[in-house]
């Protein structure tokens, strides 16, 4: 018998490891919504003689394109965060102003969505990038991470049911990334001013970047043929470019598709 007085321990032992978790496999953040993935759009910018391109073929507003993958807030009332600290603007207040507009459009064209950004406690120290529960835009040096890239918009949402969870953006404030707004004069449907003459040559619009990330906050992906280079969902982005400001039919249309 004393042979094999291990057996009862071996017993124990094999009882207690399986009743312990397993840590190679972690818990999914909802089980009936499955685990969290990410996704990540880079806004890079393709800076070209006098203006922004519009496509040699002719890119336009009227251009119906648009890409959606079916990921979606499942309350289409979000609530966003700046921290305009470190953009660079000389009032910050302007920074907010250019956001608020940015989403505003979006909330325009499509009845169910609506952007919210709260009075009391809007403007934030929170940093983009971090998943802590809160949407926030920030400016930061995100050149080590994305080299070149004007902003960053990352998303977290439910794999299984497709829900948003928390969407952040973040704005390059790098060296050569310089940052204004100027409030755009606009015509009927279009830009009064098509030379951009009322934006410095050298920085990038903060409304028109943001209302593109906005964009991807209802998860429009970024477009590249010439004949979309007009729409806001266009992938590039240049100094001195307003067009982004306004949404092309394309824009509307993949809005209208996520939120009808």
């Amino acid at each position: 018998m004393k042979k094999f007085w291990w057996i009862p321990i071996l017993a124990i032992f094999i009882i207690l490891v399986a009743a312990m978790p397993v840590l190679a496999a972690p818990l999914a953040d909802n089980p009936g919504k499955g685990p969290i993935d990410k996704i990540v759009f880079i806004h890079y910018p393709k800076h070209e003689t006098g203006k922004p391109s519009q496509g040699p073929n002719g890119g336009g507003v009227l251009s119906p394109s648009y890409k959606y993958t079916g990921i979606h807030w499942a309350n289409p009332t979000v609530t966003f965060y700046v921290n305009p600290t470190d953009s660079g603007v000389p009032v910050p207040a302007d920074a907010v102003a250019a956001i608020q507009a940015s989403f505003a459009i979006w909330d325009n064209a499509s009845g169910p969505l609506q952007f919210v950004f709260p009075k009391k406690d809007g403007l934030t120290n929170r940093i983009a990038d971090i998943k802590d529960g809160f949407n926030v835009i920030s400016w930061e040096d995100i050149s080590t991470q994305y080299p070149n890239a004007i902003a960053v918009t990352s998303i977290w949402y439910y794999r299984n049911s497709k829900e948003i969870t928390e969407v952040d953006t973040q704005m390059n404030n790098g060296t050569g990334f310089l940052w204004s707004y100027t409030e755009p004069t606009i015509g009927t449907g279009v830009y009064a001013d098509p030379s951009n003459s009322g934006i410095p040559a050298t920085s990038y619009d903060i409304r028109n970047i943001m209302t593109h990330e906005a964009g991807h906050w209802i998860m429009l992906g970024d477009l590249y043929n010439n004949k979309d280079s007009l729409l806001t969902m266009y992938g590039y982005g240049a100094v001195a470019e307003l067009k982004k400001d306004t949404l092309g039919y394309g824009d509307v249309l993949g809005v209208q598709k996520a939120y009808p």
